[in-house]
């Protein structure tokens, strides 16, 4: 290998090194949020985490013995919702670095954006990188 591949393939290799750990950066930062929202007069406070998983829901006061079953049910389905869309902008604010230029992180975490979409097309070779390549089709 002369140097000047050796120079490249190390240059590739830092390069892949450092989108490893902003991939693992990012990751981490995804696991660690936790939003948590209080109904109005305090009759639950509901966390998620990333995903919108429900991690926790508390009565912090004694409101919701005031309520009917169906207005505890109400609070405790709009504070999830709520506590769910909170976590969604922090997860789109942690991965928008990441993603290509023009693409909206809100958009792509609601499903408003087909992901194959931003895939790249599989580039196209020249005859001379196949054959070193050693690629038959």
């Amino acid at each position: 290998m002369t140097a000047s591949h050796s120079e490249q393939l190390e240059h590739l290799m830092a390069e892949y090194r450092k989108q490893f750990a902003e991939v693992h950066e990012t990751q981490r930062r995804l696991q660690e949020i936790s939003c948590t929202v209080a109904a109005p007069r305090q009759t639950v406070a509901v966390t998620v985490g990333h995903g919108g998983v429900v991690k926790d829901i508390k009565f912090p006061t004694g409101a919701y013995k005031r309520m009917t079953p169906t207005e505890l049910a109400g609070a405790v389905l709009k504070a999830i919702t709520d506590a769910q869309q909170q976590a969604t902008r922090e997860a789109a604010e942690v991965i928008a670095p990441s993603l290509p230029p023009g693409v909206d992180a809100q958009k792509l975490f609601s499903g408003e954006i087909d992901i194959q979409s931003l895939l790249l097309p599989e580039p196209q070779l020249q005859d001379a990188t196949r054959d070193a390549m050693n690629i038959r089709d």
